[in-house]
């Protein structure tokens, strides 16, 4: 088959680079490329800035859409709805891509399924964020669209919490304040492939670093095999089919209420759990992405 895949600035980025490797592993014709570097001509034909014609692709896998403009952005999730009318698979689809990009999406999708998600505020109302405060307490205040924890402040004093939100206010920015959940020092990355849990970890929280409250491994934490009971391992993969997304590194809270998800990646990686489980995730991933393109 002949497949492709997005990347952004650096096409040896660990994760693009092992699904690269894979395909090309299983015999697979692979064009990597940059979606700002393709143009669409109506009707369906697609032409790469070297002048290659990729209209031909079987099927791709997106990892990023890359930075840009409101105009930018666009262009690129149209570029690949157009993919899909020509009748190119395309992994994670355009729309889900979208949606679990934006934090906000995602929590009301899973809220409406049924899924606990914490209680959020999303708004550009300084006022009314402040409000929310007051009444939650202790608040995490994330990016709207983030991986990796990057960007996350947890700002449990309320003057550091209103100069945080008042700095994210003035740059034009959307404020998303998020209650903090309860937890035994650790959360749950749970890896869904083709609407099945092929494995889970549990993140812990980095050792001897004073204040730090994320568990995300590339930040530090300390990643284990985790052996989901049957309540987990459903909210992962009821989180995958509400996002319709064909993989996914869901993030799951124990709360003392049972499963609690904060985000479901649609680009995620899978470096430590790779690690911990002895899995070929990359493989299992452009294995169903065949899949779907032969249907």
């Amino acid at each position: 088959m002949f497949l492709g895949i997005s990347y952004h600035e650096n096409v040896n980025n660990w994760a693009t680079r092992s699904l690269i490797q894979a395909m090309e592993k299983r015999g697979h014709t692979v064009k990597p490329f940059r979606l700002p570097d393709v143009a669409a001509e109506i009707p369906n034909r697609f032409i790469h800035l070297d002048d290659e014609d990729i209209s031909n692709m079987d099927g791709m896998i997106v990892r990023t859409v890359g930075f840009g403009t409101g105009d930018q952005i666009t262009f690129r999730i149209s570029l690949l709805e157009h993919f899909e009318d020509a009748g190119i698979y395309v992994m994670n689809p355009a729309y889900s891509f979208r949606r679990a990009k934006d934090k906000y999406a995602t929590l009301t999708a899973l809220h409406k399924a049924g899924i606990r998600v914490p209680r959020t505020y999303v708004g550009e109302n300084l006022e009314a964020a402040i409000k929310f405060v007051e009444e939650v307490g202790d608040v995490v205040i994330k990016p709207l669209i983030g991986a990796r924890g990057m960007g996350s402040l947890r700002a449990g004093h309320k003057e550091l919490t209103y100069r945080a939100m008042k700095f994210i206010h003035q740059l034009g920015q959307v404020l998303y304040v998020q209650e903090v959940i309860d937890k035994p020092g650790r959360d749950i990355r749970a890896f869904v492939i083709g609407g099945r849990l092929v494995g889970a970890m549990y993140r812990y929280l980095p050792e001897g670093v004073e204040g730090e409250w994320r568990t995300n491994v590339h930040g530090g934490g300390r990643a284990e095999l985790a052996h989901l009971d049957e309540e987990y391992e459903e909210c992962a993969i009821k989180t995958a089919e509400v996002l319709e997304l064909d993989y996914t590194g869901v993030d799951i809270l124990e709360s003392r209420n049972g499963p609690c998800v904060i985000e479901a990646n649609a680009s995620p990686s899978w470096s430590a759990l790779s690690r911990v489980t002895g899995l070929d995730i990359a493989g299992m991933i452009v294995d169903h992405l065949v899949n779907r393109c032969k249907r």
